[in-house]
């Protein structure tokens, strides 16, 4: 017994190729084309520092204390571990 599925077409309205082609390059069909400013190059990345994982035990409320004052800053755990580790030992 061979079991045949029939799709129906897709009822939307197809846009034109024009169409699609003004969308991709940011305009509308009836717009002009305008030319996109030129971009500047990205600097390049600092060269990557290894890195190496330290794990370590805090008493829980040590480590609510530094979560909440580094989400009022803005801040990630680990740079600011980072930070004071550096300072420590310079």
């Amino acid at each position: 017994m061979v079991k045949q599925v029939m799709f129906a077409s897709n009822p939307r309205n197809k846009p034109a190729p024009e169409e699609l082609d003004a969308f991709v390059h940011g305009g509308k069909p009836s717009e002009p084309q305008t030319e996109l400013p030129p971009q500047v190059a990205p600097e390049p990345p600092a060269p990557k520092v290894p890195m190496k994982r330290l794990t370590f035990d805090i008493p829980a409320d040590l480590h609510m204390r530094m979560k909440l004052e580094c989400v009022r800053g803005g801040r990630d755990m680990a740079d600011v571990i980072r930070e004071m580790l550096a300072a420590k030992f310079p």
